[in-house]
């Protein structure tokens, strides 16, 4: 073998080396990197969750100190992974929202009491009863669309109505 052909081949086996090398950080580097990024992008979902539940809550609570009748419109922001909105037992507002672990939910307790005006699940008796909450009830109908929402609460006798507005 020539000389200047031993000098190529470890020419061109240094070059295979730094490549190996370049790959072996590149490739856990981007992958720690696309996790990181996962989980800071579910941490902002969960803290835009806390921030409608808190928010509903609030106005409900301040709207149930006001007259009978009295009614509040709201404009809030549903992240798109919010799958389901309900009120259960008529204490507790539940955000059902999906992550890359799986479907959670979010749990806000209310000082008064709550109504939807979609029963959860359907209920015959609560809508033949409309002066009394319902156990169980949803806030809006569906949550196909990520965006802009308006609820309105409405202080009733012994309750907070919320439904959706738009």
């Amino acid at each position: 073998m020539s000389d200047s052909f031993r000098k190529r081949a470890q020419v061109s086996v240094e070059y295979l080396i730094i490549i190996g090398i370049s790959f072996a950080i590149l490739i856990p580097g981007g992958y720690f990197f696309y996790k990181y990024s996962q989980s800071s992008n579910e941490a902002t979902i969960r803290t835009q969750i806390s921030q409608v539940g808190n928010s509903i809550l609030t106005n409900a609570e301040s709207i149930y100190g006001l007259a009978d009748g009295s009614l509040v419109t709201l404009d809030l922001r549903y992240p798109k992974n919010v799958r389901d909105m309900y009120i259960l037992d008529g204490k507790e507002l539940v955000i059902k929202y999906e992550v890359s672990s799986g479907i959670n939910e979010a749990v806000f307790f209310s000082k008064v009491s709550l109504a939807g005006n979609y029963t959860y699940p359907a209920r015959i008796v609560c809508a033949t009863l409309p002066a009394t909450p319902c156990a169980s009830s949803a806030i809006t109908a569906n949550f196909s669309q990520a965006g802009s929402h308006q609820l309105k609460f409405e202080s009733k006798t012994k309750y907070v109505f919320i439904t959706q507005v738009k």
